[in-house]
């Protein structure tokens, strides 16, 4: 009673709220002084996780001079190692993609998620104001190089690859393909049809394929073994026309299945958040070329004859785990040789071999000519 009566007589009323905020108060009085506190030990954290990295402790080790620290290379050298061995750029990195891929789809500049783990390439969406000129320009070039071919006596074969993201439209969420990319892989492939050269159809193949097998890897740019074996069939349609090529026998031997983790995955950089991202991969079983009919002739003779066909292109024929070049000798039962290059797109391998390994390919009659639709209005190759 005399509690209540001292608090009635003093004009203020203490309730349990009441000494919640004086509290309060209290501690946001010395927040300022804590957040300095914290923020000097994030750095000395971070100051010791540099000056300890094995990049810094290589650096300091090495050999500088006086006027590498007058100059401003040690200093330009210090950042550098900073930058890389940075602790909280990965962290903020992977936070940031985790965030803008679970809301809105996207990683990484260069990745596209679609459904059902169907992940796409952005170099498919792309269209600006240089990729007709660029088109023009690589149109251009496939015509001086059929021309440089039949002077040799060679006759190209252009197998042009459709997009991803065309075949597997119904695959692509909420993102739609543009316009200008509804009927781009017909009209490329009716200009090079019109350069009087074989161009099968593979974007009408693929898409009656798709029904009963895979034909793009869900997490990869590249085509499937099975896209690879029914691009592999319409060349050898092809080539089955012309009976001066030397047949021979090849078995497909199947190596042992894999999971594959797609080249598009490289753009989903989450950091320790991956494990919070679902990033299946690919069951792959790669398929190897073995030859069957070895006869006396081949036993006893000093060197193998030089093939008659090459390939020329992209990682869709250079790499041996779509097994391109292995259904192609099968299919056409005829031996290949292949100068495909991985990472350089279809142009700059072909410029490679006309300037320096075609003419030492004395027997050489057909050149398949592998090339993906998306290389064609890129502006570097």
């Amino acid at each position: 009673m005399d509690e209540i009566t001292q608090v009635v007589t003093s004009g203020e009323i203490d309730t349990p709220s009441k000494r919640g905020g004086l509290r309060l108060n209290q501690i946001l009085a010395y927040l300022p002084a804590l957040s300095i506190f914290v923020l000097f030990a994030c750095g000395v954290v971070v100051l010791g996780h540099f000056w300890n990295s094995k990049e810094m402790v290589a650096h300091m080790q090495s050999k500088r001079s006086f006027a590498d620290v007058i100059q401003g290379r040690e200093a330009s050298a210090v950042e550098r190692i900073y930058k890389d061995v940075f602790p909280i750029r990965d962290f903020s990195t992977g936070l940031l993609n985790l965030i803008s891929f679970k809301a809105f789809g996207e990683a990484r500049k260069g990745l596209i998620k679609g459904t059902d783990d169907w992940f796409f390439s952005d170099e498919e969406f792309s269209w600006n104001r240089k990729s007709s000129s660029m088109l023009d320009k690589h149109l251009s070039i496939i015509r001086n190089t059929i021309s440089t071919l039949r002077q040799a006596g060679v006759e190209p074969i252009l197998l042009l690859i459709p997009e991803k993201a065309d075949i597997y439209r119904d695959k692509l969420g909420n993102v739609s393909a543009p316009a200008s990319r509804e009927q781009y892989y017909e009209s490329v492939r009716l200009e090079l049809s019109s350069m009087g050269v074989s161009a099968p159809d593979l974007r009408e193949l693929f898409l009656q394929a798709r029904k009963e097998e895979p034909i793009f890897l869900k997490s990869d740019t590249h085509w499937t073994v099975q896209g690879a074996g029914i691009a592999a069939r319409s060349v050898a349609q092809v080539l089955a026309q012309d009976s001066r090529l030397k047949r021979k026998e090849f078995a497909l031997k199947p190596k042992d299945e894999i999971v594959h983790r797609g080249d598009l995955y490289k753009f989903a950089k989450f950091s320790i958040f991956e494990p919070l991202v679902n990033l299946p991969g690919d069951p792959l079983t790669s398929l190897e070329a073995v030859t069957t009919d070895a006869s006396l002739d081949d036993l006893i003779s000093d060197e193998d004859e030089a093939p008659e066909v090459a390939i020329v292109g992209s990682s869709y024929s250079a790499n041996a785990k779509w097994s391109f070049e292995a259904q192609l000798k099968a299919e056409g039962k005829l031996d290949v040789v292949n100068f495909a290059e991985e990472g350089k797109g279809p142009f700059e391998p072909m410029e490679t071999f006309l300037r320096g390994k075609l003419v030492d390919q004395k027997n050489l009659k057909y050149v398949v000519w592998e090339m993906p639709l998306r290389y064609f209005d890129e502006s570097a190759y």
